[in-house]
């Protein structure tokens, strides 16, 4: 799949694309990187991604389809509502999207099984600053950052415990196991990212994973990550508290410790902590937690550092700790920010 391709795709693109639909459907790790790739290259494209997925999601929670008048009456009702939202790029035709439903009735015959064991899907998205917490089956509990998506099934009692995250949290895991050396399966309790795995018992950690880069610290109990490595392979790593790992897709993982554990929950309270942090650092929290759009006029810009530690409450505040600590300027329309250096 090339990246480029997606650029200007439009909502019925979307909708006709197989690869997009077998991601929606039936994503692999694989898939997940790919799309997230796309939408950091085209944020524009975030919105239509999201609507498409929702509509494909609707459909296939409809009940399994046993004629072709029930296909029918559903794809009207699809097209209805795209026509209400003046959704008019191109006009949409019933039989464009036939070959559509078989494919979603034959994944959902051959899966529909699984479904069953696996229980009804969840899943919560944040919109760019906003915060929510999710209490898991368990008791559990994730407090979602901005523009981060959570997933999980309803049926823990006879299957691990699992969640997929894209975005960041911060998980405080009820420890449901009496026994470390017989952990049933009910017991175990993982979390999936797209380039790794976090296995944990009970214990509170925060996880970025964005950008195919994943960081990990752990603030109190016991974790494992299992992760690729692009030299040795598969590895696996226990991590106590106080450790601090970042890993990038397929490459080597880095592991510090952090001196006051603590601080890396500070975001949950609409804190904004950074450390040593270049301009490229701080950016890339405003782009992706709150929507900003970050334009730097010359690239040596990026690498510009505050050094000490920064600890505001907004981002109105953190543009100005900017503003009046570096030799810059900051241009700023509604959530447009452009960044030039002072004349000296």
């Amino acid at each position: 799949m090339q990246i480029a391709k997606y650029s200007n795709y439009t909502l019925p693109d979307f909708l006709e694309d197989d690869d997009f639909l077998l991601f929606v459907i039936s994503p692999s790790q694989n898939d997940t990187v790919f799309w997230q790739q796309v939408a950091a290259e085209y944020p524009q494209q975030t919105e239509i991604i999201a609507e498409a997925s929702k509509i494909i999601k609707a459909y296939r929670k409809q009940d399994v389809f046993t004629n072709e008048a029930n296909q029918s009456k559903v794809w009207l009702r699809i097209e209805s509502s795209l026509q209400k939202d003046q959704v008019k790029p191109k006009i949409f035709s019933l039989n464009k999207y036939l070959r559509v439903a078989a494919m979603l009735l034959l994944v959902s015959s051959i899966g529909i099984s699984l479904w069953l064991i696996k229980g009804r899907q969840n899943e919560i998205d944040t919109a760019f600053g906003e915060l929510r917490t999710v209490t898991l089956p368990d008791g559990s509990t994730v407090v979602l950052n901005g523009n981060s998506k959570l997933t999980y099934s309803d049926n823990w009692d006879k299957n691990s415990r699992e969640v997929w995250i894209n975005g960041e949290g911060l998980f405080n895991v009820t420890h449901i196991n009496k026994d470390p050396a017989h952990i049933k399966p009910s017991e175990r309790f993982i979390v999936h990212c797209p380039d790794m795995d976090i296995e944990v018992l009970g214990t509170t950690f925060n996880v970025r994973s964005r950008h195919n880069k994943t960081n990990v610290g752990l603030v109190q109990g016991k974790i494992r990550l299992d992760y690729v490595d692009a030299v040795t392979g598969k590895q696996s790593l226990i991590m106590k508290p106080g450790d601090y790992v970042q890993h990038t897709y397929k490459k080597a993982l880095t592991r510090i410790t952090l001196p006051a554990p603590e601080k890396i929950t500070k975001w949950t309270k609409h804190q904004l902590l950074f450390n040593d942090a270049s301009l490229a650092q701080i950016s890339e929290i405003m782009t992706d937690d709150y929507g900003y759009q970050v334009d730097f006029s010359s690239p040596d810009l990026a690498n510009f550092k505050i050094e000490g530690e920064i600890n505001v409450p907004n981002v109105e505040e953190l543009i100005e700790t900017i503003s009046t600590t570096l030799p810059v300027k900051i241009t700023r329309t509604d959530k447009n920010i452009t960044i030039t250096k002072l004349n000296p």
